[in-house]
């Protein structure tokens, strides 16, 4: 029978320790060990703890013994004996800690870690000039997910051995765990002044310093680790992510094609320039590298859903929603099941947008119902997009049910009380609507997303003076806010303040000159009204060059050349802007002018009468008009089929 060593210690323990003996086999047994001869050295061990069964070294030496030889639960009996027998001892619990932290680390146990380091701590307490235990017990620490008390020992471990420029990193890397990224990097910051030709020294800068969103720093850092290693494929890579973010994309389209052209089927390179690409309007270099991802990973789910944000971009929201129904079809076998419902939520979510965008209001609310059911708890965003959903698609009752829930889970979020409060609107209930607007208007006085979007309860409820001063509450706490100047300059041109609100566009202008909404919204105003429509074009070019698939710009452009009399240009954007904007009733009457304007009355006719039964959420349509120019337009060409008449 082959009972561990410690068993057959307590069988028959001798009465009195033979020192002599144990002292004589203790030897012979270290000169077995040191021949490589295991077996014989344990032999000699035991006869050792027969002779002295409470020394605790003995117990020291076979712990050690048996962990080399991989008998690693009779170690740790042996181990915890000699702590027993002589818990002072910083040799003995740093025998333990090491076993413990080995076995920790093959059952990837806590518990074990956990113990480990309190092993460590010990041994660190009873030898405070052990600086090689202090590094072990703050690596444990890292490891064990205490950053922390990491850091802590790792400030220690540097005051005693301060040239140490792993332990920097580490240090560095502890701090960032702690979530104190200042700190974290002045620890790199004199690493890198430690060895300037560090290249980790300074990727992993980067690394901190992208985490803290500090762009300009992570891109220097970065730059610089490249400097140090030019064919360092991972920190090209997270400079290119870093640049995306920032918006450089031409920047970060360089750094993928960079890594793709010493390897092209580079997964996370294909997928930055893919990014970068859609984000640059190139949709076919953008797809094609999506396609390539595929080709290589047929089931790549980052992939297929870069194709999805790809048919977004470009707004082909059909496409949009077939590729999405495919992702959600698919064989989820081998998928982790957390991530997968994570992922599908995300593709709902998507699914719902787009096939609001679709006008497919029914089917956008049933996607986003199916997005609650998945990926852990939702989220008041989501809540809140269903509700919208469920309002669109004329279902009250539910949209109202389903808001109060949401409320009951979310009682302080604004966005589901304006939510709540367009429900009632909708419902013809606007005393109680305003009632919840008005006391959040209130108690959030200060806070400028919550005055946006009861200005916005407001805007639809075509209250328009509430709008207007809730928005100049607003602009009195940020009067650089680009989101409240371009809300109060369409309340006010609502309002038909037309000087004031280009006013408030311009002062839009000079904070962001590239925002399309505003040039989109300016230009639109001043052509509409006949008011320097030629600056009108121009600004309207430029937000159709920012984002050229935008059915709402594409309209505006239109519009004002048809003001201009440009019609067979107009013509060629308003066509484009109504294949985008299938169901808007306002591009579909604007193209039907332009069609009048050119001689094509039947064609004209046509999308009148579409825009007669289009969407149109705002009111901006000019219904009876429309029924006006219908009936013209029929007077006209029955005179013209029926000339007797």
């Amino acid at each position: 029978m082959n009972l561990p060593v410690f068993a057959l210690l307590l069988l028959a323990p001798p009465a009195v320790a033979d020192r002599p003996a144990a002292y004589y086999h203790f030897s012979m047994g270290v000169q077995q060990r040191l021949a490589g001869r295991y077996d014989e050295a344990m032999e000699e061990y035991r006869k050792a703890l027969r002779a002295d069964p409470g020394d605790a070294s003995l117990h020291l030496e076979v712990a050690q013994l048996l962990r080399e030889a991989g008998r690693v639960e009779e170690a740790l009996a042996e181990a915890r004996e000699a702590v027993r027998l002589a818990p002072a001892q910083a040799e003995g619990q740093l025998v333990l800690a090491q076993i413990l932290q080995a076995r920790a680390e093959a059952e990837n146990s806590e518990a074990l870690a956990a113990e480990a380091a309190r092993a460590y701590e010990e041994a660190v307490r009873l030898d405070p000039e052990d600086v090689a235990v202090l590094r072990t017990l703050a690596a444990l620490y890292g490891g064990i997910g205490q950053p922390a008390a990491s850091a802590r020992t790792w400030e220690k471990y540097l005051d005693r051995v301060p040239e140490d420029l792993e332990a920097r990193l580490q240090l560095g890397s502890a701090y960032l765990g702690a979530g104190d990224t200042e700190k974290a990097a002045a620890a790199l910051s004199v690493a890198a002044d430690q060895d300037p030709t560090s290249a980790r020294t300074f990727q992993a800068l980067g690394e901190i310093y992208a985490r803290a969103q500090q762009n300009e720093q992570a891109v220097a850092n970065f730059r610089k680790a490249l400097e140090l290693e030019p064919r360092n494929v991972r920190v090209r890579l997270l400079l290119g992510d870093v640049l995306f973010r920032a918006r450089r994309y031409p920047e970060a389209k360089a750094e993928a094609q960079a890594v793709l052209a010493a390897d092209p089927r580079n997964r996370l390179a294909l997928e930055l320039s893919g990014r970068t690409l859609r984000e640059l309007r190139d949709f076919a270099g953008a797809d094609a590298a999506a396609d390539a991802m595929l080709a290589a990973e047929p089931g790549d789910l980052r992939a297929a859903f870069l194709k999805v944000t790809v048919a977004e971009a470009r707004r082909d929201f059909a496409a949009a929603a077939a590729l999405l129904e495919r992702i959600l079809d698919r064989d989820r076998r081998g998928e982790d099941r957390g991530e997968a419902g994570a992922n599908d939520r995300t593709f709902l979510m998507h699914l719902g947008m787009v096939q609001q965008q679709l006008g497919r209001h029914a089917e956008a609310a049933d996607a986003f119902g199916r997005a609650l059911g998945v990926g852990g708890d939702p989220d008041a965003i989501l809540l809140a997009q269903h509700v919208d959903a469920l309002v669109l698609a004329k279902d009250l009752p539910g949209a109202l049910a389903a808001v109060r829930q949401a409320r009951g889970r979310f009682p302080e979020d604004a966005g589901l009380a304006t939510a709540e409060a367009n429900v009632l609107r909708t419902q013809g209930d606007l005393p109680q609507a305003r009632r919840i607007v008005e006391e959040l208007r209130r108690s959030r006085a200060g806070d400028l997303d919550v005055l946006a979007e009861v200005a916005d309860f407001y805007r639809r409820a075509e209250l328009l003076p509430e709008a207007q001063s809730t928005l100049e509450q607003a602009r009195a706490i940020d009067p650089r806010s680009l989101r409240t100047l371009f809300q109060l300059g369409a309340v006010l041109e609502r309002r038909k303040q037309h000087d004031a609100a280009e006013v408030v566009f311009r002062e839009a202008l000079v904070l962001q000159p590239d925002s399309a909404p505003v040039l989109n919204y300016l230009g639109y105003m001043n052509a509409d009204r006949g008011v320097r429509v030629s600056e009108a074009v121009t600004l309207i070019e430029k937000a159709v060059a920012l984002d050229p698939e935008n059915g709402a710009y594409l309209d505006s452009l239109g519009w004002a050349l048809y003001r201009l009399d440009r019609l067979e240009q107009a013509e060629g954007y308003l066509r484009r802007a109504a294949g985008k904007e299938t169901r808007n009733a306002v591009v579909l009457d604007h193209l039907g002018d332009v069609l009048h304007r050119r001689g094509k009355l039947d064609e004209a006719l046509s999308f009148w009468e579409q825009a007669l039964g289009g969407e149109d959420e705002d009111e901006e349509l000019d219904r009876a008009n429309v029924e006006r120019k219908i009936r013209e337009a029929k007077a006209r060409l029955g005179s013209t089929q029926n000339p007797q008449e």
